[in-house]
């Protein structure tokens, strides 16, 4: 469970208590302290309006945007901020209806904004905005990694250039934010402190393994890291024993179900800078074979 006491870790370390949910509640109740909170379908609205009960009670936004209100009718409602809707209601009850009206509203349910969490998390679903959320918020609050997560977070948005971490990635592709251990303690800092939005899939990936057989030190499986290639791969498995022949390397990948493709690689070569360094994919298997004495 190594990446899931790291979430917890750094949370405590960057001084957050938690999702912002869990501090609305700290606060008095399951309901939203963010003003800025901007209301759409499904929200339930708290409105109080000061002695006048009768005029105070729950309104749910409805599927065109508006909520039904005591004196006013249907009112449009979609889009705005709790502070807009409060000033809206202040002013068209001063209007025809009230003497100086002191109104409250209050988030009392988030139903309209969410997140998709899916992937090696120990709570994956659907998680409801109440305001900003960071990436460690999130994590946080779905309990942090499994012990097979890879460290590596994505991200899909309908318009993945708004986020920072990724930069421009040309469209609405997916952007890859790593969380690793082995980050510089900023790095990891930034990633983490990325904003997330209404609508983000947020998929925390598996751990992928690399294979290692043969003229080796210690041949097994070994997860892949960005960067990696077949030099440091084979030096991660321990560097080749005393009959493992640098002229006999070869990669199998896998390209199908029935295909497979054989790349040959000559160490010596690449140490020597005749050739380029192969770089490495999920799944391949190295064999180094032995040298004829």
């Amino acid at each position: 469970m190594r990446m899931t006491r790291l979430a917890l870790a750094v949370a405590l370390g960057l001084g957050l208590s938690g999702p912002p949910g869990v501090r609305a509640q700290e606060n008095g109740g399951n309901v939203s302290v963010d003003a800025d909170y901007r209301v759409g379908p499904g929200d339930v609205l708290e409105v109080e309006v000061y002695d006048d009960p009768d005029l105070s009670g729950l309104v749910t936004v409805q599927h065109g945007g508006e909520i039904s209100f005591p004196l006013l009718g249907d009112l449009g409602v979609n889009g705005l901020t709790v502070r807009e809707v409060r000033e809206t209601l202040t002013r068209l009850l001063a209007k025809d209806y009230l003497v100086d009206p002191q109104i409250a509203v209050r988030v009392k349910e988030h139903r309209s904004q969410w997140i998709t969490l899916v992937g090696e998390v120990m709570r994956p679903g659907k998680y409801y905005l109440q305001g900003s959320k960071t990436l460690l918020e999130l994590l946080t609050e779905a309990g942090g990694f499994t012990g097979q997560a890879s460290g590596e977070v994505v991200i899909t948005r309908s318009d993945a250039s708004e986020i920072p971490a990724g930069g421009d990635n040309g469209g609405n592709e997916p952007v890859r934010i790593s969380v690793s251990p082995d980050q510089p303690p900023a790095q990891q800092k930034a990633a983490l402190s990325l904003q997330l939005g209404n609508g983000d899939i947020v998929t925390a990936t598996s751990t992928q393994f690399f294979y290692v057989s043969g003229e080796v030190k210690n041949p097994g499986s070994y997860p892949i890291t960005p960067g990696l290639t077949i030099l440091k791969a084979v030096s991660v498995a321990g560097g080749l024993t005393k009959f493992g022949s640098k002229g006999k390397v070869e990669i199998l990948r896998k390209l199908s179900q029935s295909d497979t493709e054989r790349i040959k690689v000559d160490l010596g070569d690449i140490e020597g800078g005749k050739k380029p360094d192969v770089p490495l994919e999920a799944e391949d298997i190295i064999k180094v074979g032995k040298r004829v004495f």
